[in-house]
């Protein structure tokens, strides 16, 4: 549900989110939902001024029951370092905000109460969104993390494995609740099929991503007329598997191609390779993307 926009940022209400409103609602917990929610936008608003430090532009903010995703522009396409700074700055805002109220605990005064719970939410905000599950921020670390060193795809994969996990923890966790106080915890609940459904949907997206990368590497290039290129250079008999393992989203590469006496045989660039990969197959030899017969 759209919820109007702040500073040309469009506000959207997830449908988990909503489903949380009516729990609380209905326990007559109104005002700690406004607290909550508060929370949740201060966590949000670091994403979006860490995102915008960087330069990227936020169009979008869907606020989730356990926190918030900000929809920013080319941010899947974003290098680690960028992804890692942008998802670690929600956390530590919470534990900021945490820490401040803690530090406010002095006596026993009406207002000692709100500054409790409002700090206990944040304390729990960032610890849960710490977890290493998509599409949480301790997620998006871990993925951006595993990348520099793997395939996206594979990357995501091994993360989506970690949150399907942790689904499955947490309704046995809330098994064990009901059996032991005779009480179903709904909100765990609640984040269990939340985690579930969205890391298939991350798994699903994930696929796309190479060509996302280079339709935005080709709009940047034929748009400004110049862009950082990095230059690889393969043996003719390396596996194009492994050239491609070294892409980067920040750069527009060139791929030299050397025989076994180092000798210069060809080039390619990276539009050639995702060209000619479904042709010449993810299993094929760096040679055999020269050959266009």
């Amino acid at each position: 549900m759209r919820a109007g926009k702040v500073a040309g940022v469009e506000i959207v209400l997830n449908n988990w989110f909503l489903a949380l409103i009516a729990l609380f609602a209905a326990a007559g917990l109104v005002s700690k939902l406004l607290l909550v929610f508060s929370a949740v936008l201060l966590h949000e608003l670091a994403h979006m001024l860490m995102a915008g430090g960087l330069g990227y532009k936020v169009r979008q903010v869907e606020v989730l029951p356990f926190g918030a995703v900000a929809r920013v522009e080319r941010l899947a396409d974003a290098g680690a370092a960028s992804e890692i700074m942008i998802a670690a700055a929600g956390p530590l805002a919470s534990l900021v905000l945490a820490a401040a109220c803690y530090a406010q605990l002095t006596d026993s005064g009406s207002w000692q109460e709100v500054v409790r719970f409002y700090g206990e939410v944040n304390l729990m905000l960032a610890l849960f969104n710490l977890l290493p599950a998509l599409p949480l921020d301790g997620g998006r670390i871990l993925r951006a993390m595993l990348s520099r060193r793997r395939d996206y795809r594979e990357a995501t994969a091994i993360v989506v494995t970690i949150s399907h996990m942790i689904s499955c923890m947490l309704v046995i966790l809330a098994g064990m609740g009901y059996w032991i106080y005779h009480t179903i915890n709904l909100t765990m609940l609640i984040a269990a099929g939340f985690l579930l459904i969205t890391a298939r949907a991350e798994n699903n997206l994930a696929g796309f991503r190479a060509m996302r990368v280079l339709a935005g590497k080709k709009a940047e290039l034929s748009g400004s007329g110049v862009m950082p290129t990095s230059h690889l250079t393969a043996m003719e008999s390396a596996a194009i598997s492994d050239v491609i393992q070294l892409f980067r989203p920040e750069e527009y590469y060139i791929i030299h191609i050397v025989d076994h006496d180092f000798r210069l045989c060809g080039a390619l660039t990276e539009t050639e390779v995702w060209e000619r990969l479904l042709e010449r197959g993810i299993k094929a030899k760096v040679n055999d993307f020269l050959n266009k017969s």
